[in-house]
């Protein structure tokens, strides 16, 4: 009985394993097809590392040309971080969608530096703030950062992050095995690195921080009142004026803290110029009819008093600019201006006239509470 079961064992192994045609055929076919996906495999990731569409790696190939996508088809989360980390220059412009339309070559000039442009479009204070942090672990020498600071993100949870867009994580952290969702991506690979291309005369092109992630000719006919006012609607409630709570101090606070302040004071060697945008006679509107306008100066003098503890950050508003404010031809919505405005800021931010200081903000805070208090907001609407 034992024989008769070692012979059927026998039997079975050399069935199994035996070297036969058609065994070797299916070893070379497995072979093959393992060999051709890790050939595709290291093509593919060797052709993006190479040309690198992100900035992932390294700066852009002098003879390649780097298209840029128009707004709305914005990618700036998927470019910033490389663009901050390998980039070479010592100023960065930063901030939500109230910077996209700045021109980089106008801080240049005025400067008398080299400035990126690398805005987050909806981005919370912390967004920002983390990008910032990656540009200095660069070791970028960054003499200037210019940066808005908007209002109706002062009072927020210091670790918010606005979810509602894509945001590439494995691009920002520091695991080599993330990189495979980069290198091995179908839709990089056909829309991104075989985009970028030789140029002809050797003379490549990268990024133009004038209308990198610019959206204010797709724009152009849609500034006025008439847009303007069609991008919100008043409810009037009965409601009592609100204040700044206790528990909205301390997050305030520990929004600036820690998403502002404390890189200004990690960085002495840098100058941070940071501005309140102008929003519209609109958005005061919105405020009034809420009865939030107190609530808003408050949140302000809070932030101007803890920003201006430190000598190294330079801090502006334009909002007492009322004849910018209240002429809706500068904008598209209540919040957003023209490129036009933008230039203007940053003209005034190589000046005193706006700059807010310990001797002045006081003043600045009663001129801005009796005008959006006074204002005939009524007028918006009777037209």
């Amino acid at each position: 009985m034992s024989t008769c079961r070692k012979k059927n064992t026998d039997n079975l192994n050399n069935s199994t394993y035996s070297d036969t045609p058609e065994n070797r055929q299916y070893k070379r076919f497995t072979f093959g097809t393992l060999s051709a996906m890790a050939v595709a495999f290291i093509l593919t990731a060797s052709l993006t590392i190479y040309r690198d569409p992100f900035f992932h790696y390294h700066a852009p190939l002098p003879a390649y040309h780097y298209p840029q996508k128009e707004y709305p088809a914005n990618n700036e989360r998927y470019l910033n971080d490389g663009i901050s980390r390998n980039f070479s220059y010592d100023g960065i412009i930063t901030g939500t969608s109230m910077t996209e339309n700045i021109k980089a070559s106008e801080a240049d000039r005025l400067f008398d530096a080299r400035f990126i442009k690398v805005p987050y479009a909806g981005a919370k204070y912390k967004e920002i703030n983390d990008n910032l942090i990656r540009a200095f672990q660069a070791d970028r020498e960054i003499k200037y950062i210019i940066r808005a600071l908007d209002y109706n993100d002062l009072v927020a949870y210091k670790d918010a992050y606005d979810e509602t867009f894509r945001y590439p994580y494995y691009l920002y952290n520091d695991n080599p095995f993330d990189d495979v969702r980069y290198v091995l991506n179908k839709s990089v690979l056909l829309n991104e690195t075989m985009s970028v291309v030789k140029a002809p005369d050797g003379m490549g092109s990268a990024v133009n921080f004038d209308t990198y992630a610019n959206w204010n000719s797709y724009y152009s006919a849609k500034f006025g009142a008439r847009y303007v006012l069609a991008t919100y609607r008043l409810r009037k409630e009965d409601r009592p004026p609100r204040s700044l709570t206790q528990e909205e101090r301390q997050m305030l606070l520990d929004n600036l803290r820690q998403n502002v302040t404390l890189l200004a004071d990690e960085h002495p060697e840098t100058d941070f110029y940071l501005y309140f945008p102008p929003y519209s006679i609109c958005y005061w509107d919105i405020l009034h009819n809420q009865e939030e306008t107190d609530w808003h100066l408050e949140a302000e003098q809070l932030a101007i008093e803890e920003l201006l503890k430190h000598p190294n950050i330079r801090l502006y508003s334009f909002c007492d600019n009322f004849e910018l404010v209240c002429n809706l031809d500068h904008y598209k919505d209540y919040l957003h201006y023209s490129e036009q405005v933008n230039t203007w800021i940053l003209e005034n931010l190589k000046g005193e006239e706006y700059l807010l200081t310990e001797d002045n903000y006081l003043e600045y805070l009663e001129k801005i509470r009796d005008f959006y208090h006074s204002y005939d907001y009524d007028a918006l609407h009777s037209s």
